[in-house]
């Protein structure tokens, strides 16, 4: 068994901003996902709805899972890096710095390493968005915080801007952290600011209207008219329902120094990477999330944007 204060000291000491722990079980309330997949919400996004059983079963994606690692990385920017911000088109202020997966499996794979030197024989599956497991469903199982209506991660510490990975492992802990409460009660101020309706109703966002998703994760040529006329100049995801959130008067500037904002963010900004060849934007976005629409699909956003 494993020490819960001696994991959270050394999470801590190698960077992490929030650090929580919950013991395993299978997901609850799966049919609200289910649903929504159901529904066609996920749009391009298929790949969702593989793997469900180690999806909502850590069980299933690591043998023997007894206990769930949560870390959160604070990247709301230093005054220096909104100083530094360009226009007329937006960029998600997550992919100002390096790729947070990156940032991420470095702490949680030397996190491993050091529990690994207390419990030489321990396993550990490392999770940050691209494995079959609910991210934010643990993060607020872990007290970290709890899923807003927009269904991003809320803080009464960070505000919305923390990001999240997790280590997945199959040794017991001696004390495990409460499930975060919901405290967004009758605020609907990210439904109200949403300019495509995405969130249409609390706690349900239609992937299909949103902005990030078509700016990010949609593999279309063109972006439909009715959600280019909102797209509010962003080009690279949308801050905007987790901008308004009352509970970023908890916000605090970064620690992460791997988040600063890079160069290379102003191209977008400016309009100006239309005009960068494909071999230098893979070159110049290799560590960042920015390159997961490739050139293209950034220059159909900056089309619809503009």
């Amino acid at each position: 068994m494993l020490n819960a204060e001696q994991i959270r000291k050394a999470a801590l000491d190698m960077g992490a901003d929030a650090v929580g722990i919950a013991e395993v079980h299978s997901v609850q309330n799966t049919h609200h996902f289910l649903k929504w997949l159901g529904d066609g919400y996920a749009g391009d996004m298929t790949y969702l709805a593989r793997y469900m059983d180690e999806r909502f079963d850590p069980g299933k994606l690591l043998p023997g899972a007894r206990s769930i690692i949560v870390l959160g990385l604070n990247y709301y920017p230093a005054s220096g890096d909104l100083n530094k911000m360009k226009g007329p088109y937006k960029v998600a202020r997550y992919a100002w710095g390096e790729d947070y997966h990156i940032i991420l499996r470095r702490r949680l794979r030397r996190l491993r390493g050091a529990l690994k030197k207390t419990v030489p024989e321990l396993k550990g599956r490392i999770c940050v968005d691209t494995a079959p497991f609910m991210d934010k469903y643990w993060a607020q199982t872990a007290g970290l915080g709890w899923q807003g209506k927009h269904s991003n991660l809320v803080s009464r510490r960070f505000g919305n801007w923390l990001l999240i990975g997790s280590l997945v492992i199959d040794i017991e802990v001696d004390k495990y952290d409460r499930p975060h409460t919901d405290h967004c009660g009758t605020c609907t101020a990210c439904i109200d600011a949403c300019p495509t309706g995405a969130i249409e109703k609390p706690y349900l966002v239609n992937a299909t209207r949103c902005i990030s998703y078509w700016t990010i994760e949609s593999k279309a040529s063109e972006i439909p008219d009715d959600i280019a006329g909102s797209m509010n100049y962003w080009v690279f995801g949308c801050d905007i329902c987790i901008e308004v959130c009352p509970f970023n008067r908890f916000q605090k500037e970064r620690r992460e120094k791997n988040s600063a904002r890079l160069d290379s963010v102003k191209l977008l900004e400016t309009g100006k990477i239309v005009k960068t060849p494909e071999k230098k934007f893979a070159e110049v976005f290799r560590a960042s999330p920015i390159n997961r629409p490739k050139l293209a699909g950034i220059k159909r956003n900056i089309a619809a944007a503009g």
